[in-house]
């Protein structure tokens, strides 16, 4: 190549002294924009999961408002009292394992079994 060559392809090149102070200060503005919609995506994504959490906490007081009440409450009294006057404890301590596993799987399968049991013509 020679010199017009060159001088033609590095025509465009800012060679001035304060280039690189201009350089820095851009970075640094990016930087800072940067930084700004970071800060706001962490906002945003603050307030999405307080509405989120909002949202479950009134769904689980929903539920436990409906099926946590005086009736439930008396029935699982009731159940312990019958338990309890009917089995010595360390009977009551050597099934409990599997009354606990048991309520586990009721509580598991609810959701899938609660449509059917709505379906019978008893439970209407």
């Amino acid at each position: 190549m020679n010199d017009a060559q060159l001088s033609a392809l590095f025509s465009g090149l800012d060679t001035r002294p304060e280039f690189n102070a201009q350089l820095l200060g851009r970075l640094q503005q990016e930087l800072a924009q940067d930084a700004q919609r970071a800060q706001d995506a962490r906002r945003l994504e603050q307030l999405r999961h307080r509405v989120a959490h909002e949202e479950m906490r009134g769904a689980w007081r929903q539920l436990v408002g409906r099926f946590v009440n005086l009736e439930t409450g008396g029935i699982a009294v009731l159940a312990v009292a019958a338990i309890s006057s009917m089995w010595s404890a360390d009977q009551i301590r050597q099934f409990m394992p599997v009354v606990l596993f048991a309520v586990g799987l009721l509580l598991a399968f609810a959701p899938l079994l609660a449509p059917v049991i709505r379906k019978l013509p008893w439970a209407a």
